[in-house]
């Protein structure tokens, strides 16, 4: 399964990126985030291979996964995959400057791998509400970068 989302935000490339790249700004527009904790790598530098736990909260407790950027070509692109036991996800986020202070933001999650649990969960959870939610979060972001 796939949710992708494209918008257009009104600020400058460099801007976009730096703001949607910085973990600090992450719980302020991701449903259910808690904390990021850098594994392999340098926080702040974000290169190939780096290696994070990223937490989120799960009911009354936590969920944790492994994120890993697989490609980067700042300020333009950056791939992630998202692993953990339920599923496996990649991440691609691209970043076009169409005037100097407007950039088209495509937000894209591709679900790769299922684990049984998540396999039940998505026959009976809404493809439409996942999606709803992921262009929620998205026009969240924007709103968000707009007003910095």
């Amino acid at each position: 399964m796939r949710l992708d989302c494209e918008v257009l935000i009104d600020r400058p490339l460099q801007a976009v990126w730096d703001y949607t790249n910085d973990p600090g700004n992450l719980s302020l527009w991701l449903n259910d985030y808690l904390r990021t904790e850098q594994v392999v790598g340098t926080p702040g530098k974000l290169q190939i291979g780096d290696v994070s736990n990223v937490t989120y909260a799960q009911g009354k407790g936590e969920f944790v996964m492994r994120e890993e950027v697989v490609d980067i070509d700042a300020p333009n692109s950056i791939k992630l995959l998202m692993t953990s036991k339920m599923f496996d996800m990649e991440i691609v986020n691209t970043f076009e400057a169409v005037g100097p202070n407007q950039t088209k933001l495509f937000a894209g999650a591709d679900f790769v791998r299922l684990g049984l649990m998540m396999k039940v969960i998505m026959t009976v959870s809404s493809n439409k509400k996942m999606l709803a939610d992921h262009v929620s979060q998205i026009n969240k972001l924007k709103g968000l970068i707009e007003a910095t």
